[in-house]
C-alpha cells in the first residue's frame, strides 16, 4: 500500500484554532451570564413586588376570609329585621331573643338587666328593636367566625351601655308610672309565663293579618 502523506499543521494555525475556540467559549459564558443576570433581575423585581404587597399580611387576611366563609354559613349573626318578618319568623326571633336575655344578659350582667329590662318591653316596638340590636351586637362580638377581643371590648365599652340607655329611655315612662303591671311593686320583675303569653298573642295576631291579606289577594 502506498504511504498516506501526513498532514502538517503549522503552529500558527494551532494557535489560531485555540484562540477561536476560546473566543467561542467566552461568548457562550457571556451569554449565559447575561441570561442569569436577566433572570436574577426579574427575580429581584418579583421579590420587590412581594415585599410591597405585604404578602404575609395578605395571606393572614385571606386565611381569615376563607375561614369566615367556611364557618360563617351556619354561624353568621341573623339580622332581626322585625318589619320584614312573617309571624313564624317573629315567633322564632322573639324566643331566640328571650333565650339570650335569660342565659347571657340576665346571668352575667344582672345589675344592667335589672336596671334596664321591664316586663312591658315586648309591647314597645322601639324597646324590642334596641334589645334585638343589643343581642345582635353581642353575637357579632362573640360568635362570628372573625370575632376578636377587640370586638368584645367594643361591645362592652360602646354598644352595651349605649343600647341599654336606649332601652331604658324607651321604657322609662312605663317604669315611672308603674304601667303594664298588675301590682304596683317596686321590683318590676319579668314574668316569663306572662311574657310567653304576650309573644303567643302577638304571633297569633300576625297570623290572622297574614291570612286576611292572603284571602284578599286575587
Amino acid at each position: 500500500m502506498p504511504d498516506v502523506p501526513k498532514l502538517r499543521v503549522e503552529p500558527e494555525s494551532l494557535v489560531k484554532m485555540a484562540e477561536n475556540r476560546l473566543t467561542s467559549m467566552i461568548a457562550v459564558v457571556n451569554t449565559k451570564s447575561n441570561e442569569a443576570g436577566t433572570a436574577a433581575a426579574k427575580a429581584n423585581a418579583r421579590l420587590d413586588t412581594i415585599d410591597t404587597m405585604d404578602l404575609p399580611g395578605k395571606v393572614v387576611e385571606m386565611s381569615r376570609i376563607l375561614t369566615s366563609l367556611a364557618v360563617k354559613e351556619g354561624k353568621a349573626t341573623r339580622l332581626m329585621n322585625w318589619s320584614a318578618m312573617t309571624a313564624q319568623q317573629m315567633h322564632d326571633a322573639l324566643h331566640e331573643l328571650v333565650h339570650w336575655r335569660e342565659t347571657i344578659w340576665r346571668r352575667y350582667f344582672p345589675e344592667d338587666y335589672r336596671e334596664t329590662m321591664q316586663p312591658c318591653w315586648i309591647e314597645h316596638g322601639d324597646a324590642v328593636q334596641f334589645t334585638g340590636a343589643l343581642y345582635g351586637m353581642w353575637c357579632w362580638a362573640h360568635l362570628e367566625a372573625d370575632a376578636s377581643p377587640s370586638r368584645q371590648a367594643e361591645w362592652f365599652i360602646r354598644w352595651r351601655p349605649m343600647l341599654q340607655r336606649e332601652i331604658q329611655d324607651a321604657l322609662k315612662h312605663c317604669k315611672a308610672e308603674q304601667a303594664h303591671v298588675a301590682s304596683k311593686a317596686p321590683e318590676r320583675t319579668v314574668n316569663l309565663d306572662a311574657e310567653q303569653d304576650k309573644i303567643t298573642q302577638r304571633v297569633l295576631a300576625m297570623q290572622e293579618r297574614e291570612a286576611a291579606a292572603a284571602a284578599a289577594t286575587p
